[in-house]
């Protein structure tokens, strides 16, 4: 809708000279106008709110006083009228220049006459010419009211013949009812807007009981955690040397005496060492015999005779040495317990470096749970803090257990997740412990907090977060 959209439907109406012509007399067009006024006054309550309400008075009003235009004010903030409605337009033109003539013209009107409720004639033609705005020269204002009470609403009607005493009286009636029309919506939307408050109140006071209440109930906060069965304290078998593994002596879950073989590496150049130091120790042997046997006769074999002594201690040393290797190439079990290491065709074959770990042996009595907190949830470390273990294979079944230490720098896992390691051991052993390996869910117990920090505490953080507040 352009802004002049107004003005060319008030222009192209008056240029037909011939339907004005043929216009009855203004007395039987009141007259005739009667039924069709009870029908707008019956339709008028179907509409359901003040912007429905308002389009219907500028079409049906504007068809039953044969007016050239019609619009529909309301006042609004800082007393200024608005058009709201216009009669044949769908949309108001709030940028078209006669539409903001008009809407000053009725605020100047409305300062003078502020309180009163009957309609008034209005001469168009001298002050929207001043303006250089074509209009009809006859205006018709309404103001509407709801019994004497003004209701901040009017109808502007024109045209271009004078209004008569029953047009005045046809326009006050149906304005009666459109107030009232008007008071009724207002009304409802007072109710509505009542008992919209009431309940905003009541869930407002609930939500603040319910806070309350939740500031009161104590309860310990608590955190989760994956865990896992481990040995208390494993003892590591490590590679003594480097070398090449050449097999598994025991099965995995196998139990290990003390002395009990575990792993074997290959030997085949240790072995050859350590017969070659075997050979010069017999060589060294009979030379220091020899040169004894020919030093009761010989001065010079009497002195030779120490140093082969030494070159025998030295081939001596050589072969203890390669005996201490070629022993080490057996790595056994300093402690009874059982086998801890996976598939043991892994390791057939695969170069080990010193100190490289190939298995464990531990009792499987003597257990504890491996904890991986989140740096997020790491709010319940403390030493000694209750944990329950819930275990895959039995999650009826919780372990007690408390914290006995946590790390003190979180490191990231595989996933890339900073997390802590917590050892935590059970509060009664007994001889029916979990079995090593086992995987579950911890929960660990810490100080008592309110319910409301208790359910609100991820929330919060997430939402400073996101704002920095």
């Amino acid at each position: 809708m352009t802004s002049v959209a107004i003005e060319r439907q008030s222009t192209t109406e008056a240029q037909h000279p011939v339907a004005e012509g043929q216009a009855r007399a203004s007395g039987s067009e009141v007259g005739a106008g009667g039924e069709r006024l009870i029908r707008i006054e019956g339709a008028l309550r179907h509409c359901d709110s003040l912007d429905q309400l308002w389009c219907h008075l500028a079409n049906e009003g504007q068809s039953l006083l044969q007016a050239r235009q019609s619009l529909v004010f309301c006042l609004s903030g800082r007393n200024r009228w608005r058009v709201k409605a216009v009669g044949g337009l769908a949309r108001v033109p709030h940028d078209s220049a006669q539409v903001l003539a008009y809407q000053h013209l009725v605020g100047s009107d409305w300062r003078e006459h502020r309180d009163e409720t009957q309609p008034r004639l209005l001469d168009l033609a001298n002050v929207l010419e001043d303006e250089g705005i074509p209009a009809m020269r006859h205006g018709l204002w309404i103001p509407l009211s709801h019994g004497d009470r003004p209701i901040g609403a009017g109808w502007l009607l024109t045209r271009e013949r004078a209004w008569e005493t029953p047009h005045l009286a046809l326009a006050s009636r149906l304005a009666q009812a459109y107030g009232h029309g008007a008071s009724a919506i207002r009304g409802r939307r007072r109710v509505s807007l009542g008992h919209a408050r009431g309940a905003r109140g009541l869930a407002l006071a609930t939500v603040l009981g319910l806070g309350a209440a939740l500031a009161l109930v104590q309860v310990p906060l608590t955190s989760r955690a994956p865990a896992e069965v481990v040995a208390s304290e494993p003892f590591v078998v490590a590679a003594p040397m480097a070398g090449v593994v050449d097999r598994i002596l025991v099965a995995p879950g196998a139990r290990v005496a003390l002395g009990d073989p575990l792993v074997q590496l290959v030997d085949v150049e240790l072995r050859n060492d350590f017969e070659v130091a075997q050979r010069k120790v017999q060589v060294a042997q009979s030379k220091a015999l020899r040169l004894q046997q020919a030093a009761i006769a010989s001065s010079e074999a009497k002195r030779e005779l120490a140093i082969a002594r030494s070159e025998l201690r030295v081939a001596e040393a050589e072969r203890d040495y390669a005996h201490d290797l070629l022993d080490k190439a057996v790595v056994r079990a300093e402690r009874s317990g059982v086998a801890l290491y996976g598939d043991p065709q892994d390791w057939v074959g695969r170069p080990v470096r010193v100190g490289e770990a190939v298995m464990q042996v531990a009792d499987p009595a003597d257990i504890a749970f491996r904890l991986e907190v989140a740096a997020a949830d790491a709010v319940t470390l403390e030493r000694g803090a209750s944990v329950d273990v819930f275990l895959d294979a039995a999650p009826l079944e919780p372990v007690s257990a408390v914290v006995a230490r946590a790390a003190y720098k979180a490191e990231k896992n595989a996933s890339s997740i900073a997390n802590f390691k917590v050892m935590a051991i059970p509060e009664t052993p007994s001889e029916d412990m979990p079995r090593l390996g086992l995987r579950g869910t911890a929960r660990i117990h810490g100080e008592p907090v309110s319910l409301f920090y208790y359910l609100f505490r991820r929330p919060i953080v997430t939402f400073r977060q996101l704002t920095g507040v």
